[in-house]
């Protein structure tokens, strides 16, 4: 059976939700879902002082890959909801 762990992500916006950036976290791959869970009012509330809007979630990923490098895709809804795409970071080669 899979272990489900989590990335914790919050994000900034102004009043206006025309600028937005991702606040960057100590420690966002969470051991669980609850743990996530647990871990976002802290997390908010920390971060909260600079910003007008903040938007969290956890992203359920397998936790195999929380030792892999991945990439997580958000965009903000028209209805101000926070939407996330978790996926595998592309393969780079170096060649010469």
């Amino acid at each position: 059976m899979e272990q489900i762990a989590a990335v914790l992500l919050l994000v900034g916006c102004n009043a206006e939700l025309s600028t937005c950036r991702e606040i960057p976290l100590p420690q966002p791959v969470q051991v669980s879902i609850a743990s996530c869970e647990a871990a976002r009012p802290l997390a908010v509330r920390l971060a909260g002082a600079g910003e007008s809007k903040l938007f969290s979630t956890c992203v359920p990923m397998d936790s195999a890959k929380a030792q892999q490098s991945v990439s997580l895709a958000w965009a903000l809804t028209r209805g101000g909801q926070l939407t996330v795409e978790l996926g595998d970071s592309p393969n780079l080669v170096a060649t010469r």
